[in-house]
């Protein structure tokens, strides 16, 4: 069954059409990459799953129900997180802090709580922080949980950016570019987490990603993009041998040679 139901998507800028009628489906548990071309409208496609944008046409359905449309934080509510191609923590505050800040949808505390210290608020905040100390301890980060962001390593600084999006407890997670400036034993790890998340949180991840060895590594389905439209989609050994798709990198034999290296 699937989880997420894009329909006829399209969207434009000023006349300018950065999605066209634009259709896929991801079922649940799977790991799907979204791949294409510089300009092919891929973070476009994520914006609009995660409320940045808005559909000019089309519908997006996440478990059975209609979410475009909806505010940035109730898509979230709903269950969907993302990261970014340009990693967006909060570099002054420890890794927990910034874990903590995701959790914030699932806490009821307010400010006058906070002050007059409830009993059931002190509760919510130790079981917000062990969940964090989890999910650090999840990605790779156990033990790091007091360092200032900005002074972790640039790959366990892409770990704590999809720690941050768990807090949120996402049954959907996007991971915009997760490999980004990685070198190939960081990509490698990541990959393992990227199974992870599917296998041992039973989630379904849709990542965008230009490392073909990655693609081709993780992911289950594949679907393409380029100037806005989907040219192909399925399997990651049906996809690298569409002529479409060989001709949309370049128009050279790249993507082919790539993916069975």
């Amino acid at each position: 069954m699937a989880i997420l139901s894009v329909r006829h998507v399209s969207r434009a800028f000023e006349g300018l059409i950065a999605l066209n009628d634009v259709s896929m489906e991801v079922e649940a548990e799977t790991i799907v990459g979204v791949i294409g071309p510089n300009g092919a409208g891929k973070t476009t496609l994520f914006n609009l799953l995660t409320g940045f944008y808005r559909p000019t046409s089309g519908e997006i359905w996440f478990e059975g129900k209609r979410v475009d449309g909806l505010p940035l934080h109730r898509i979230a509510a709903a269950g969907i997180s993302r990261t970014f191609q340009n990693i967006r923590l909060f570099s002054n505050m420890t890794a927990i802090e910034n874990v903590l800040v995701g959790s914030h949808l699932h806490l009821s505390t307010n400010i006058a709580t906070a002050i007059l210290r409830l009993p059931f608020t002190v509760k919510q905040e130790k079981r917000a922080v062990q969940s964090a100390v989890e999910t650090l301890r999840f990605v790779g980060l156990a033990g790091r949980e007091n360092e200032l962001a900005w002074n972790l390593a640039y790959g366990e600084q892409r770990r704590l950016e999809i720690a941050r999006a768990l807090a949120v407890r996402p049954r959907m997670l996007l991971l915009d570019e997760p490999t980004a400036g990685m070198n190939p034993g960081e990509s490698v790890d990541m990959i393992r987490l990227i199974r992870a998340l599917r296998d041992d949180l039973r989630m379904t991840v849709v990542l965008i990603e230009h490392q073909m060895r990655v693609v081709m590594g993780v992911c289950e389905y594949i679907t393409v993009l380029d100037h806005g439209e989907k040219i192909s989609e399925g399997r990651p050994e049906d996809v690298q041998k569409d002529q479409r798709v060989i001709e949309a990198y370049l128009g050279t034999g790249a993507l082919l040679s790539e993916g069975a290296s």
